[in-house]
């Protein structure tokens, strides 16, 4: 069966409930992210998500009244983040053994104005990949993220890369009739099996808060 990405997209819009994915030619609006120029910027050694870390910052600040520690909000943007191209290309994957492109320059998202999630998703190209490149589209782009990501904390690899391992983990599962879900799992190395989230989002080191369910702070 023959994919395009408008299919893709349509196919993909709502799979998720707090996620809304369409076409675009161009980048939607001026409140969009475009993942290349954020890459771009960031690779050049500046931080243009030091406003969304904000954004959370200053909410945590007025919901639990405290200098909110800085690891949450970091690790929430990269969390965030990497979803965009790991969600996109892990249901599609999940679904029909194939994905849109999901390069930097294909892809652009908007954040949702109160909660600073992604919650809209452009597919910028009518490219459609292959699984195989898909696995390496996502590599790729996630690894120029977490690797160049300096928010100011540190954040370990492991915990970086974890990160991509959990979204696209996550993704696998989305749908209810993933069929190709078992193979798309072996071509990026997630293993479906695994209970235990592989990085922390530091929710926990909010005042009252419990760790998440498959938290790796908490011993099985």
């Amino acid at each position: 069966m023959t994919y395009t990405a408008r299919r893709l997209a349509d196919m993909l819009d709502g799979e998720v409930s707090w996620l809304s994915v369409r076409t675009a030619s161009a980048l939607p609006g001026p409140e969009w992210v475009s993942c290349a120029e954020l890459l771009n910027d960031q690779l050049a050694g500046g931080d243009p998500t030091y406003g969304w870390r904000k954004a959370l910052l200053d909410d945590y600040g007025r919901e639990y009244n405290i200098e909110p520690p800085l690891q949450v909000a970091a690790m929430f943007v990269l969390l965030w983040y990497v979803s965009v191209p790991s969600m996109i290309a892990g249901i599609s994957t999940a679904l029909t053994g194939v994905s849109p492109d999901v390069s930097p320059a294909a892809l652009a998202f908007r954040k949702h104005p109160t909660a600073h999630y992604p919650t809209e998703v452009a597919l910028l190209s009518d490219k459609t990949v292959s699984l195989e490149e898909a696995v390496i589209q996502v590599d790729e782009h996630t690894r120029a993220f977490t690797d160049s990501y300096r928010p100011g904390v540190k954040i370990s690899s492991h915990q970086r890369r974890g990160a991509v391992e959990d979204e696209l983990r996550g993704a696998f599962k989305v749908p209810e009739e993933a069929v190709h879900a078992a193979t798309a799992a072996e071509a990026f190395g997630i293993r479906l099996d695994q209970e235990t989230r592989t990085s922390c989002c530091f929710f926990y080191a909010l005042p009252n808060v419990t760790p998440c369910g498959g938290c790796p702070r908490i011993k099985a």
